[in-house]
């Protein structure tokens, strides 16, 4: 079954058992019943206390008991190796969830979808769950602005729109990706623009000035500044070399 590795999605599960295996990580949290899984060999449920970690080949089934939904975040590439540090080795799939977590779910299920913010959110809240309090690992309010990032880059931001979503002040923002990343937040932004551009450009048939517009530009003609002096190709270049 393949799954767009940056989606999330509410989906609802029947008495039926059903299995498959994906090449990414993926959180999945429940919103209403239980869901019984095996996960690599390990069972246990989804239910209002646990969620689950399905890592990236692991074979996974699962089977809903009465009326199930389960929340279900797809981890980008980006954040596997974060993920993978973060959890520390851990092969426990299973997890406790924590109040801000449950409230979150519980705005989910009244809502009936999970709004892009609300996702970031949750991705964020989840990949703290993983982490606990690391000492030496990524600092939770980097995780969240990179995650802030990633679900907002398709829309103008700002670094105090970015400090905001990681409660921290622009100050510390700066200096977290100073530290960590190595590179101020704008540069970073670009880059996540940059890699869902060439994407788009490779294996859509999407006019580039959809592609500017999608990946968070005004216009077709800064996107198409910025991407050359990114690439040293233009958009339309770019895509010819690409396209088979």
């Amino acid at each position: 079954m393949a799954t767009d590795p940056t989606s999330t999605a509410i989906r609802r599960y029947t008495g039926d058992v059903a299995s498959h295996t994906h090449a990414h990580h993926q959180f999945v949290l429940p919103l209403r019943g239980a869901l019984e899984m095996d996960i690599g060999g390990r069972g246990g449920l989804v239910d209002d206390v646990r969620a689950a970690l399905v890592r990236a080949e692991d074979a996974h089934a699962f089977l809903g008991h009465g009326e199930t939904r389960c929340a279900i975040l797809d981890v980008p590439a980006d954040y596997s190796d974060a993920l993978d540090r973060a959890a520390d080795g851990a092969r426990d799939p299973f997890f406790a969830i924590d109040p801000a977590m449950h409230h979150l779910l519980r705005y989910i299920e009244a809502r009936g979808r999970i709004d892009s913010g609300v996702g970031c959110l949750l991705m964020a809240t989840a990949l703290d769950r993983i982490a606990g309090d690391p000492i030496s690992g990524e600092p939770r309010q980097l995780r969240r602005a990179l995650t802030f990032m990633e679900a907002r880059s398709h829309r103008p931001l700002t670094a105090a729109d970015i400090a905001e979503a990681a409660a921290v002040s622009e100050r510390t923002l700066y200096s977290l990706f100073r530290r960590w990343v190595g590179k101020t937040p704008s540069a970073r932004l670009m880059e996540i623009r940059m890699r869902r551009a060439r994407s788009a450009l490779s294996a859509t048939d999407r006019s580039i000035a959809d592609i500017a517009v999608a990946t968070g530009f005004s216009d077709q003609a800064s996107f198409s500044r910025a991407f050359k002096r990114h690439t040293g190709q233009t958009p339309a270049d770019y895509r010819r070399s690409t396209v088979r």
